[in-house]
């Protein structure tokens, strides 16, 4: 008796067009980046110009390359999240204390 296997196959694939771990759109921005740097190179010191031309690439490559610790998102983006995090320490409501607290400004009406 021959038993018949069935494979879904689904009907939308989503491919993206990658070199390794980065897209090609990550790598127009890394290849553009080369003529940002170069463009801005006047105003760093004479001696540091070529560093700083070769640095752009190299810091837009570690940007955009996946982050190791929070799958789907992008080491910039990983980045952003960390600047933009809430600093405030936040605890919760001792309960007696509130209703002390309360029941002090009833009394003082």
């Amino acid at each position: 008796m021959i038993m018949r296997r069935e494979i879904r196959v689904p009907e939308e694939i989503q491919a993206t067009a990658k070199w390794s771990k980065l897209t090609v759109l990550d790598g127009i921005i890394i290849t553009c980046s080369f003529g940002i740097g170069f463009l801005s190179k006047g105003i760093v010191f004479p001696l540091l110009q070529i560093p700083y031309v070769a640095f752009f690439p190299i810091a837009l490559y570690i940007l955009l390359l996946p982050s190791m610790d929070v799958p789907g998102r992008k080491n910039y983006q990983v980045a952003l999240t960390v600047l933009k995090k809430d600093r405030n320490v936040y605890k919760s409501i001792d309960i007696n204390s509130f209703i002390n607290k309360i029941e002090g400004e009833e009394d003082a009406i």
